[in-house]
């Protein structure tokens, strides 16, 4: 039986199931008061949200690790005559930070696939095995920098695939009441992980008493297997997405089974026959249709599809090139050159502040919308950006210009928090219709993970060259993005997929 017939006949099945249903069904439909369990639904969203922890514990102890004179003089292929201390170029350093990104980019648009051959854990357990063999790597620190620089790669690879299937897997299983709220746990993950590995820097630094004790840039990636433990442990808990086990496994009765454990009701209830059934529908349409879908359907489909795609893309680099990683990955030494006595505590304040600013985004993104939030993000970041660059190119002597950065950084920072950060996914994920949307985003993806890269690799070269005038560069970005968004973003809160169709069709 061919997918389409297996879909129809399902569906056929089940939009007859009332005449033939079984007395406990009746039962539960007649009962309309059962009331959904949530905690355990939300226990098992927490579990998977987990895995957007490791994209910011990577974020927030590379930078400090990189800093590290222990690191610096156990893989720095340069000698300092004076100390007799090895040590890395700009260059180099900006290459073993950045080849992160590459692997992500290279992970989301291949190794996340297995997530749609074998299943959402499947990809998932997959993921956390390359990324424990790319941490192992990391610590055999007794060859070269290179060898630090594969396993980069390889954890890159792994971090890039749960990039792409964490947010699906999320989106699938959370709960429906509550699928909006249970979606933005995993960008809330990344900035609790990128505060828990600023706090480890900065307690594994200022508690050795040796500083070239290899342990300190060691423990946090020790860390890594832990993280990724915890990962597995909770997809053991998890069912697999009633999505995928209907429309890929072909598997009914399973997929019943992990719509009602995700929604905490029965399994014979019928908020899940409606489940399967709409589902079953929609999937049929898509299998009768996809005979008439082009290769390049993504870019040639119509209404304005290239155009979509192309404000997708625009959307994404914009983020990177807001210079929030600017901060992240360099931020331990940018303070340092602020003349800050430990320049590892405004790494945590600032991720701290990052991790707080977060939960402002799941009320902004809502009451002002897509593009406002996005317009109101680019100007505010914009302002911050511009007195933070002036005062450490032209204030950095005065005493208060610390204090002046700081603040102003963290206000950049909340904004970026509440704006940008999480309504840049959101708009990319509400932009495409559903039968190009995993290519579209995956492509959308791509170009965010790149940038990070030139942005990882450039900023040591670029900061030792101007200072702290290079953030007058991402002050221009934030401009152009502005710009951008309100020529060409449109708002797309509250709108179907129809609805979208039409604004191109008429507006955009």
């Amino acid at each position: 039986m061919v997918k389409a017939e297996f879909f129809e006949s399902e569906s056929n099945l089940l939009e007859n199931i009332p005449s033939h249903m079984p007395i406990k069904y009746i039962e539960s439909v007649e009962d309309k008061e059962e009331v959904p369990s949530l905690l355990k639904p939300v226990m098992l969203c927490v579990a998977i949200a987990f895995g957007g922890f490791i994209i910011g514990w990577d974020v927030g102890v590379i930078g400090g690790i990189s800093n590290m004179e222990s690191f610096q003089n156990n893989f720095g292929p340069l000698v300092d005559l004076a100390t007799g201390r090895h040590y890395f170029p700009d260059i180099l350093i900006g290459l073993v930070i950045s080849i992160f990104s590459i692997g992500g980019a290279l992970g989301g648009l291949t190794m996340a696939k297995t997530g749609d051959w074998r299943g959402r854990k499947f990809g998932l357990y997959l993921s956390m095995f390359v990324y424990c063999i790319g941490l192992g790597i990391q610590l055999v620190h007794d060859v070269s920098w290179w060898q630090f620089f594969a396993g980069r790669m390889l954890t890159g690879l792994a971090v890039g695939s749960t990039a792409v299937l964490v947010p699906m897997f999320l989106s699938e299983s959370a709960p429906l009441t509550i699928r909006g709220a249970m979606t933005t746990l995993y960008q809330l993950m990344i900035t609790f992980g990128i505060m828990m590995g600023n706090i480890l820097n900065y307690a594994v630094r200022s508690k050795l008493s040796n500083p070239l004790d290899n342990i300190s840039w060691q423990l946090p990636i020790y860390m890594g297997f832990i993280w990724a433990a915890v990962i597995v442990v909770g997809l053991l808990f998890t069912p697999e997405s009633a999505n995928f086990l209907v429309t890929k496994k072909h598997s009914i009765e399973e997929a019943k089974i992990s719509f009602a454990i995700m929604n905490g009701i029965s399994e014979d209830n019928d908020a899940s026959i409606d489940f399967i059934e709409q589902t079953l529908k929609e999937q049929h349409q898509t299998e009768r249709h996809a005979c008439h879908l082009n290769l390049f359907e993504f870019i040639t489909g119509k209404p304005k599809y290239a155009k979509r795609l192309l404000v997708g893309i625009l959307v994404m680099p914009f983020q990177q090139l807001s210079g929030i990683n600017y901060f992240f990955y360099y931020g331990t030494s940018l303070f340092e050159k602020a003349n800050f006595k430990d320049p590892y505590l405004p790494s945590i304040f600032l991720s701290t502040v990052n991790f707080v600013a977060t939960f402002g985004g799941v009320y902004l993104v809502e009451s002002l919308g897509r593009k406002y939030c996005l317009l109101l993000g680019s100007l505010g970041m914009f302002s911050c950006m511009l007195i933070y660059s002036t005062v450490g190119t032209f204030a950095l002597e005065y005493r208060s210009s610390g204090i002046v950065m700081i603040a102003f950084t963290c206000i950049y920072i909340m904004f970026f928090a509440t704006t940008l950060g999480p309504v840049s996914f959101v708009v990319v994920s509400e932009l495409f219709p559903m039968k190009t949307k995993a290519i579209s985003m995956a492509i959308c993806s791509s170009f965010n993970w790149m940038f990070g890269f030139m942005i990882s690799l450039l900023t040591p070269v670029i900061t030792t060259k101007i200072g702290f005038a290079y953030g007058y560069f991402f002050a221009g970005c934030l401009i152009l993005s502005a710009i951008f968004v309100w020529a060409m973003v449109p708002e797309t809160k509250g709108k179907s997929e129809s609805d979208i169709n039409t604004l191109y069709e008429t507006e955009y």
